[in-house]
């Protein structure tokens, strides 16, 4: 018997794959539930590890101009490689999402500013898709530690390596031709 209600608290945290969201405007829809990072394909390359879900709440609504709207939440700490040393890092995220749905390019120029809008084609969308937006635009477009070794080391120049370098001179490969070029030397 608990091992049942262990399965149902787990259909309820799931979040459907997907939905109309003019629908679920009208209905005034909230969804509280968890998405596996594992399904975040975009970012699949910035992944350390696909392990772990992100908590998800979302709230489906018409806002103050009457126009279908979503607002929400998405936390989760991603498991990402850092791009310096190329060792594993934790980046916390914790988005807040506050969108427009609009059918049309048309439709979202013809908004005020200060709207964010999604496209909804077909009058249905993909809803880990939407998450997945939103957790790219939480990810700096550089990944590092705050303090880090970089994954080469770098060599430093001193006056003593700069100055053995200018001494050692090379045999030059064209110096037969400075010769061509100033044929009374």
């Amino acid at each position: 018997m608990v091992r049942n209600f262990y399965n149902l608290a787990a259909m309820l945290t799931r979040l459907p794959v997907e939905v109309n969201p003019y629908r679920l405007v009208e209905q005034g829809r909230v969804f509280d539930g968890v998405s596996d990072i594992a399904s975040l394909n975009r970012i699949e390359d910035l992944l350390a590890d696909k392990d772990g879900t992100l908590s998800v709440n979302l709230t489906f609504y018409r806002n103050e101009s009457a126009l279908p709207a979503l607002k929400g939440q998405i936390e989760g700490d991603l498991s990402l490689i850092c791009q310096r040393c190329l060792d594993k890092m934790s980046l916390p995220i914790s988005t807040t999402v506050g969108l427009v749905f609009v059918s049309s390019d048309e439709k979202a120029q013809s908004l005020q500013d200060g709207y964010e809008t999604y496209l909804v084609e077909d009058s249905r969308i993909l809803l880990n898709d939407l998450i997945e937006d939103e957790v790219l635009l939480s990810i700096p477009q550089l990944v590092v530690h705050e303090k880090c070794e970089p994954y080469r080391p770098l060599i430093e120049a001193t006056p003593e390596t700069i100055s053995q370098t200018v001494h050692e001179e090379k045999e030059n490969p064209f110096a037969v031709l400075q010769n061509l070029k100033n044929p009374d030397k």
